[in-house]
């Protein structure tokens, strides 16, 4: 199944599927562009033409690769139920569901870990902290304020509930070198539901 739908220009789309399979097998720096022209049948200036470069590729193909996760995510997650504690693990499930259904989007998330070029971790971050903030203010957004406990500060719980994830995720690819498999990605699960579980104790009526 194509990970991308370009109807209106078959041949731009079969450069992004030819680039997504070589970016995910060699990463970055050893990606060929010359591979990715052959694969596509088109020429290099085609594609030059459409991405201006091979970074210029690559951040197309990282921004999508985060968007899908994002929108596969929100698809899941049910924003009639008012419930934060609800929609965020909703919003864990949905996200490593969508990792596992992903195969090569992860593996492009993966070795984005060994990428060394400053322009790329600029502009990559700058997606991230984008879909990062974006998400937590959907899920954060028209909320049910009366099931927290009257004595607690309702702003500063969801800064540590958005904290701790943050923090949970972060500590989670260091320990395990970035590799979303099934395995890790279900450690990943059950460490945020463990905290959902205390905040909702802690913060909750």
């Amino acid at each position: 199944m194509s990970e991308f739908l370009e109807k209106i220009d078959v041949r731009r789309n079969r450069i992004l599927e030819a680039a997504l399979v070589e970016f995910a097998d060699k990463g970055y720096r050893k990606a060929s562009t010359n591979t990715i022209v052959r694969e596509a049948k088109v020429s290099k200036g085609l594609l030059f033409h459409y991405f201006i470069s091979k970074k210029g590729l690559y951040v197309f193909i990282f921004k999508h690769a985060k968007d899908t996760v994002k929108n596969d995510t929100y698809n899941k997650v049910d924003f009639a139920d008012r419930d934060v504690l609800n929609r965020l693990y909703s919003a864990t499930v949905a996200k490593i569901d969508s990792y596992n259904k992903h195969k090569l989007f992860t593996k492009i998330l993966e070795r984005h870990e060994l990428i060394q070029d400053e322009e790329i971790l600029k502009e990559t971050k700058a997606i991230i902290v984008h879909n990062t903030e974006e998400s937590f203010e959907k899920i954060f957004n028209n909320i049910d304020y009366h099931l927290f406990d009257e004595t607690v500060n309702i702003d500063r719980s969801l800064n540590v509930m958005r904290w701790t994830i943050e923090r949970i995720t972060n500590d989670w690819k260091v320990s395990n070198g970035c590799k979303f498999t099934k395995k890790t990605l279900e450690v990943l699960k059950m460490d945020i539901s463990h905290f959902l579980d205390l905040f909702r104790a802690a913060f909750y009526r």
